[in-house]
């Protein structure tokens, strides 16, 4: 997203500098054949060049305001994530008891889960580790030109990835993220709390059509890592494994009534986090309609064509200035509505998922007490991703 005061020129030829300058050219094609070579069949009268500019603004004007409406849907669902990732962790931190001490655990009645991956969220976990001076994902920055940053010393998403299998932990340990602990803090609540923060991860790699794995490492079991390679829709298949972790606590506190409420509780933010992922895949698979793209296109195309030639008699050899400064901005305004109505793909003018997800994650690591955060994810020459 754009947050400077300032719009880079890198930026502002990348989206007109082609156009207007194939514009221009032809402007001073037409204004030498008319004046030179005497060819007055390149003009032509300005009343219909008139009528298609007024109908080309109102095209761009609905264009551009239904490509407004979905950057700032997706705007809004994510700061809705931000929300109930908050309130998530509020609640597990607040309203989770502590397991009893010879309650039944009610998973044990039921059938194993079939699936692997259920099956790390049932089993129970060993305590977190607690190694200082880990980092977290750092997330998928680009520059303005679109390439990703890799911090140096964190090295690329497949090396993290490789690590994962080589680094000697024992099973059922998560890789640390953790440091300056609570005491009171029970490991599945924590665990639950990590969840979230890998949630929104995903989440943002899914909307990118990026690789989620090796963004969620640092906040999972090495099972749970394993299992997931399996899932088509990462984030999706992460709610109902906290879903299924929840579903192994409400099974430790035999109180049916307190039971009841956490079960309504927590599955309403479960299903609010849900509600907003397909919300936000709604917008990134499916494009306004096609239609409105090439008749936009043609007619701002037909439109620069015939701009020369209908003022080349009034404003003779001025005629290329004046086509580069109505080129400009009905090639800047096609090009913008273009831009921002693709908010998920990881461009200069998207929504900042990255430095959201950062947010996030800051936010919900103090509240289980830790002092050893990641920096927040800062804009790099005006533009934050």
């Amino acid at each position: 997203m754009i947050v400077g005061r300032r719009l880079s020129w890198h930026i502002i030829l990348r989206y007109v500098g082609r156009g207007v300058a194939i514009h221009v050219l032809f402007a001073l094609t037409v204004i030498v054949g008319y004046r030179v070579f005497d060819a007055e069949w390149l003009s032509v009268p300005a009343m219909p060049v008139s009528v298609l500019a007024a109908a080309l603004g109102v095209l761009l004007a609905f264009r551009n305001g239904s490509a407004y409406d979905r950057w700032w849907e997706a705007r809004s669902l994510w700061g809705g994530v931000v929300n109930w990732s908050r309130t998530f962790a509020r609640q597990v931190l607040t309203l989770l008891p502590r397991p009893e001490r010879g309650a039944a655990d009610s998973l044990q009645e039921l059938a194993p889960p079939s699936s692997p991956l259920l099956r790390t969220a049932a089993e129970r976990s060993k305590p977190l580790l607690t190694v200082s001076g880990t980092r977290a994902s750092d997330g998928a920055v680009r520059d303005q030109f679109g390439q990703a940053r890799v911090h140096p010393e964190q090295g690329s998403p497949r090396e993290k990835l490789a690590s994962m299998h080589t680094a000697p932990q024992a099973e059922g340990e998560a890789r640390g993220v953790t440091g300056g602990l609570v005491t009171d803090i029970t490991e599945d609540a924590r665990e639950l709390v990590y969840a979230q923060i890998g949630f929104v991860n995903a989440m943002r790699c899914h909307l990118r059509r990026q690789d989620p794995l090796p963004e969620i490492v640092p906040f999972f079991r090495p099972a749970v890592i394993e299992a997931l390679r399996e899932e088509q829709n990462v984030p999706s298949a992460l709610l109902l494994w906290m879903g299924t972790r929840l579903r192994r606590i409400y099974g430790q506190v035999s109180n049916t009534q307190q039971v009841l409420f956490l079960h309504v509780t927590m599955d309403r933010t479960l299903s609010e986090l849900t509600n907003v992922l397909g919300a936000c895949e709604r917008i990134k698979n499916t494009p306004l309609p096609r239609q409105y793209d090439i008749l936009l296109l043609a007619m701002t195309r037909a439109y620069l064509v015939l701009l020369p030639l209908g003022v080349v008699t009034e404003l003779g050899w001025l005629t290329p200035i004046v086509t580069a400064v109505i080129a400009f901005l009905f090639i800047g305004l096609d090009a913008v509505g273009r831009d921002i109505e693709e908010p998920f793909e990881d461009d200069v003018s998207d929504t900042p998922m990255t430095a959201l997800c950062r947010t996030i994650e800051i936010n919900l690591r103090q509240m289980l007490g830790e002092t050893e955060l990641p920096p927040p994810v800062q804009p790099r020459n005006g533009l934050l991703y």
